[in-house]
């Protein structure tokens, strides 16, 4: 029952050694006043106390440091174009663009104006069925050479090559935005596509991802990486 009036308590104790040290010029009572209103907000929130982790103080003031050298912050699925494997980019980037053709393709039949896609194979003609095979074939390698680029992101995050900052959950309810720790990604699942990451009761949202500036001077994509289409990025 005392603790919550120790902390007004450690106040007016603080209050009392100023004045005393300004009015008194005496150093003897107001350093006395000073470690009991030190003792007593230490017992106010001695919890607090006990759960401060230190180490994770330290990291956090590095990351945040090492945060003000990052010249531009991408979206996840545009990061991995940044600092991902050309290949798998360039894979990537080809089933999108067989996406897109496929869909487009069907959009333009007359004779499928009738049909919703993507549909039923059994309810197609065998063409048509060749389109939703080949479509299908497609998206399986984008969300493969997607699943694969996010590794490598996650790897690089969990290096310290890049950093990245989020809207942290709790309650259903997203946060504020803070700089993720580096040895957080240890424990945590990142999705380029959502632009998330969870893992060992830690959720994000609303990622996005950047280089320190001396790592990596000009943030620009490489040759031949375009960003893929939004909407199959979504």
């Amino acid at each position: 029952m005392a603790r919550p009036y120790a902390g007004w308590a450690a106040i007016a104790l603080f209050a009392i050694a100023l004045f005393v040290g300004l009015v008194a010029a005496s150093v003897t009572v107001p350093l006395f006043l000073l470690l009991a209103a030190g003792a007593l907000a230490a017992f106010r929130y001695w919890d607090e106390l006990k759960h401060f982790d230190l180490w994770a103080a330290e990291e956090m003031i590095r990351t945040r440091r090492d945060a003000l050298s990052v010249r531009h912050w991408h979206a996840p699925h545009r990061a991995a174009e940044y600092f991902g494997s050309p290949d798998l980019v360039r894979a990537r980037k080809e089933a999108a663009e067989e996406m897109n053709s496929l869909m487009m393709e069907l959009i333009r039949r007359p004779d499928t104006a009738s049909v919703s896609f993507p549909t039923s194979l059994g309810a197609t003609r065998p063409e048509i069925a060749r389109n939703h095979a080949q479509y299908d074939s497609a998206q399986a390698r984008y969300n493969k050479a997607s699943a694969l680029l996010s590794r490598e992101i996650l790897e690089q995050l969990t290096r310290g090559d890049l950093l990245a900052k989020g809207l942290m959950m709790k309650d259903e309810v997203a946060l504020s935005e803070r700089i993720i720790p580096v040895s957080r990604w240890r424990v945590l699942n990142l999705d380029i596509t959502k632009a998330s990451a969870a893992g060992a009761g830690w959720n994000y949202v609303g990622i996005v991802v950047g280089k320190k500036a001396n790592l990596n001077k000009a943030a620009a994509p490489a040759a031949g990486n375009p960003r893929p289409p939004e909407k199959l990025s979504s």
